[in-house]
């Protein structure tokens, strides 16, 4: 059974992970993949990029997979179309994540390229804005506070961390100011040029990050919403065709699947389950969301060594050293097994 895989971060690489016995095609632009989980700390040098991200040439070698360097723009039938030619499949797998909403004269942390950019800025500032106050936006407020910088996150809803519980938000954001960090709720960024323009003024700085959340990637020819190319209670966009990670619209029995690592890993391991199901004339077997939008699972890092714990919607804020250091056995764990 002929297998393409459109995508190779988080969900692509993981599913390839746990295929046997296929032929397996990896159609991927880019030469990296890159754990975001990690790159609020590349940004400041805690680590490097060969901590942060995964040769996928290399990866593809060890696992017996086909590596097309190009990507999907559209599914016909049993085929894809991408940007230089066709692949015909039995099964695909779509996994191209999202790119992140960035204000224009701004840094992000989308992919690696942008991370090392984001990196050089910050090396020679004095204060930096953060723009969004999502997980992301909240580890690179510590992380960049640590460093010395005079920080101030911005958040357009009232609260900081908006999607975890009002505990959770009002446990970080009484940290961040007790670190020093200036946090700004229910502030909207107008744009961005020599200062943030915001319904509240001006801020200055010398950098400003784009953290504001992330735009699911999609590929014409499948069904989609705001959240994603819509799938079922098997991933699937259409007969075998699967969507998984943050490019998907999971629903399943009225919950919402988060858009994380985590969920992008385990779905990553049902799908490929149920490739070689399919493969084995087997039925197929409903998905079950790990992290939902109202049960989430998550790890926060406050630098300094510390982290929080966010444990299908139960708040774990200590003891955060010890946190911390599970967090970054789960992370290292995670990036090895791409690596052996």
């Amino acid at each position: 059974m002929k297998v393409v895989v459109a995508g190779g971060g988080i969900g692509g690489l993981e599913l390839i992970n746990n295929l046997r016995g296929l032929d397996v095609t990896l159609v991927e632009p880019r030469e990296r993949m890159v754990c975001q989980a990690l790159l609020p700390e590349y940004i400041v040098g805690k680590v490097g990029d060969d901590e942060v991200s995964i040769s996928i040439p290399e990866f593809c070698d060890r696992h017996g997979v086909n590596w097309v360097r190009d990507a999907v723009l559209k599914v016909e039938g049993n085929r894809v179309i991408t940007e230089r030619d066709e692949i015909e499949f039995d099964c695909l797998v779509i996994s191209i994540g999202a790119k992140p909403f960035v204000f224009e004269n701004t840094c992000s942390l989308g992919n690696l390229e942008d991370a090392k950019m984001c990196k050089k800025a910050v090396e020679d500032a004095e204060s930096v804005v953060v723009i969004g106050s999502g997980a992301t936006g909240v580890e690179c407020a510590f992380e960049l506070r640590e460093m010395g910088l005079n920080v101030t996150l911005v958040e357009y809803l009232d609260r900081v961390l908006p999607t975890f519980n009002p505990r959770v938000s009002s446990y970080v954001k009484k940290l961040l100011e007790k670190e020093g960090v200036k946090v700004a709720t229910s502030c909207k960024v107008i744009g961005v040029n020599e200062v943030v323009k915001t319904n509240k003024g001006d801020l200055d700085c010398d950098v400003a990050i784009s953290c504001a959340g992330v735009i699911p990637n999609t590929i014409e020819g499948l069904r989609r919403e705001k959240g994603g190319i819509v799938v079922d209670e098997y991933l699937r966009a259409r007969e075998n065709v699967f969507a998984i990670g943050d490019c998907a619209l999971v629903k399943v029995n009225g919950k919402i699947a988060t858009k994380t690592a985590f969920e992008a890993e385990m779905q990553a391991r049902y799908t490929a389950k149920n490739l070689m199901r399919i493969a084995n004339n087997e039925s197929l077997v409903k998905y079950k969301i790990h992290s939902s939008v109202d049960r989430p699972i998550a790890f926060i890092t406050l630098a300094r060594e510390r982290a929080i714990l966010i444990y299908k919607g139960i708040f774990i804020p200590k003891p955060m050293k010890i946190l911390y250091k599970v967090k970054k056995r789960v992370l290292e764990e995670f990036m090895k097994r791409y690596k052996v």
